[in-house]
């Protein structure tokens, strides 16, 4: 009598890693990094915006987890943050930026691999804006490959304001997280079948950094605030069953806090396997073999997001239902009610936790 066939294992999805801008929280970059490593989850491409840009080059560039880490963890704030004095005393107020670019240009030189974009271990693209024109331009493209990796990181990383933009053909470029801080619409045109992304921008159910009325901390949660509803916008659009979205809890980190690292890192490793070992697209995938002792697995897939609403709270503002894309909720009386308890559609943008006024709105299996 004949064996019955045994069931193969499933063929690898083509798969781009997406990870996201958000200062120093993009050290949780490193965590998701390794989670990918211990289930044995590989990808076909990177892409990166602003940290994300710095970190993903070094993982297409060949460096391993333990060499990525311990060249971030080295970096100290000196080494990113030097006043432009000078330039501030000759020129005042027009001044191209708060701090030197060649600063920061040269920590980028001491830790990105020496290579150019033909010669990454895995394609990687990484994204900034022109300034004269508001497009955005991704190097590693066809006709954006020919300027040199630390030039490429150094445009994706620039913080107006903050650094000089990269002057290059007569044009001026920005960080690249100013328009697209999560570029899943990009990592789409890559033809991927599976897209893993990290999205680290600030959610409405997460503590929120401290915030204090000066001059730079308004700048900087501005830039935050500007970045989430582009982000929202985003996934509303973009996230479908193929994406994996990684969400590490890392709210309460400074976009500027160098003193959190290994916190940062730990933070993205959880999250990342949290989700990879539950998320309908990519559980499939885990290895067994590769996963650490002391692995919790969820109770529960993580495919849905549950809604919530505290009535006691609720003002009956339609807000939630305005801005929800999933039409989750229904606001037609005194009170909101929630039409999608367990809703598997919602794209885990936080639209409708930010945008409430009284705080009625818990989302849980986040």
């Amino acid at each position: 009598m004949s064996r019955p066939p045994q069931n193969s294992a499933p063929r690898r999805p083509r798969t781009v890693l997406v990870l996201g801008g958000g200062g120093m929280r993009g050290m949780a970059h490193i965590g998701v990094l390794r989670a990918l490593e211990k289930l044995g989850i590989r990808y076909d491409a990177i892409v990166g915006t602003s940290i994300g840009s710095l970190v993903g080059a070094m993982a297409a560039g060949g460096y391993g987890i333990d060499q990525i880490e311990s060249l971030v963890a080295g970096v100290q704030k000196e080494d990113y943050f030097r006043l432009n004095f000078v330039k501030f005393l000759l020129k005042g107020a027009r001044t191209q930026s708060m701090y030197r670019g060649d600063t920061f240009r040269k920590s980028l030189e001491r830790v990105l691999p020496p290579l150019r974009f033909d010669q990454m271990k895995v394609p990687f693209y990484c994204n900034a804006v022109r300034l004269e024109t508001g497009g955005s331009v991704f190097w590693g493209t066809p006709g954006h490959s020919e300027i040199s990796l630390v030039d490429a990181v150094y445009s994706s990383c620039a913080l107006p304001g903050i650094f000089e933009p990269l002057e290059r053909g007569g044009y001026s470029y920005m960080d690249g997280g100013m328009v697209d801080s999560v570029p899943l619409r990009f990592a789409h045109t890559l033809n991927p079948e599976l897209i893993i992304a990290v999205d680290l921008s600030i959610k409405g159910t997460a503590k929120t950094p401290d915030y204090k009325n000066r001059l730079l901390s308004t700048l900087y949660r501005t830039f935050e605030i500007v970045e989430e509803v582009l982000v929202e916008h985003s996934l509303h659009m973009q996230v479908d069953w193929r994406v994996a979205l990684i969400q590490p809890k890392v709210a309460h980190a400074s976009r500027f806090g160098f003193d959190r690292v290994n916190e940062v890192v730990a933070a993205g490793e959880e999250e990342a396997l949290r989700t990879l070992t539950s998320h309908a697209a990519t559980r499939d995938l885990v290895q067994t073999e590769h996963i650490v002792d002391g692995l919790a697995c969820p109770v529960r897939p993580r495919d849905f997001v549950s809604v919530r609403i505290d009535a006691d709270k609720c003002t009956g503002c339609g807000l939630c239902e305005m801005v929800c894309e999933t039409q989750a909720f229904r606001a037609q009386g005194e009170k909101a009610t929630v039409r999608k308890l367990s809703n598997y559609e919602c794209t885990r943008d936080h639209a409708c936790a930010r945008n409430c006024p009284s705080d009625a709105i818990r989302l849980g299996n986040l």
